[in-house]
């Protein structure tokens, strides 16, 4: 299952389901985005290898859903130049709700792509989700860029953790939002 999308720059992107061999793609992307110390609460970048291939055994073996997005003028890894993840939250009664998370390269954004990623997200957890009908996720208060882009896809700002986080010697809120894409009940 995979959709082709046409980002601001003009660059057509493939919006599809992982496969194994995305996997250091999707890593080189979390690490940049951990070295820019801005967007996750995160410190050190991932490179083991077991690590990395944990990570999708679980995804994979607990289904849940990764979509990547791929410039094919590139090549791998390079070619990974974002991603998308709902995961199921642990517990039976909540078996509804997915954890939205995202990471975009940075010469990527502002140019439409989280947005294609979130609404092709919310496309598929409706579909092969489980039974998925409400999405959250949380980011840094000073992440004005990303509330612009949630509140954009339906997002609601439900709270948030005063203080939550200590990043380059400042605390920083986490703001909790949530989407409902199913039929409330």
């Amino acid at each position: 299952m995979s959709k082709s999308v046409i980002i601001k720059n003009g660059k057509e992107i493939i919006l599809r389901l992982i496969e194994e061999k995305d996997l250091e793609g999707i890593w080189d992307n979390f690490n940049q985005v951990v070295e820019e110390k801005i967007y996750l609460p995160v410190y050190t970048p991932v490179l083991n290898k077991w690590e990395k291939n944990s990570w999708y055994d679980n995804l994979t073996q607990t289904n849940n859903i990764c979509i990547v997005a791929v410039d094919n003028k590139l090549s791998y890894p390079r070619k990974i130049i974002g991603q998308l993840t709902i995961e199921h939250l642990q517990w039976e009664a909540a078996k509804h709700v997915g954890i939205l998370g995202i990471i975009v390269q940075k010469k990527y954004r502002n140019l439409g792509l989280g947005y294609q990623l979130i609404e092709y997200g919310k496309e598929i957890a409706i579909k092969h989700g489980n039974g998925k009908k409400k999405l959250i996720l949380s980011t840094f208060a000073t992440n004005k860029q990303g509330l612009n882009l949630y509140e954009k896809c339906g997002f609601k700002i439900v709270g948030t953790y005063e203080k939550q986080y200590l990043i380059n010697k400042n605390y920083v809120d986490e703001i909790l939002m949530e989407n409902w894409i199913g039929k409330k009940q």
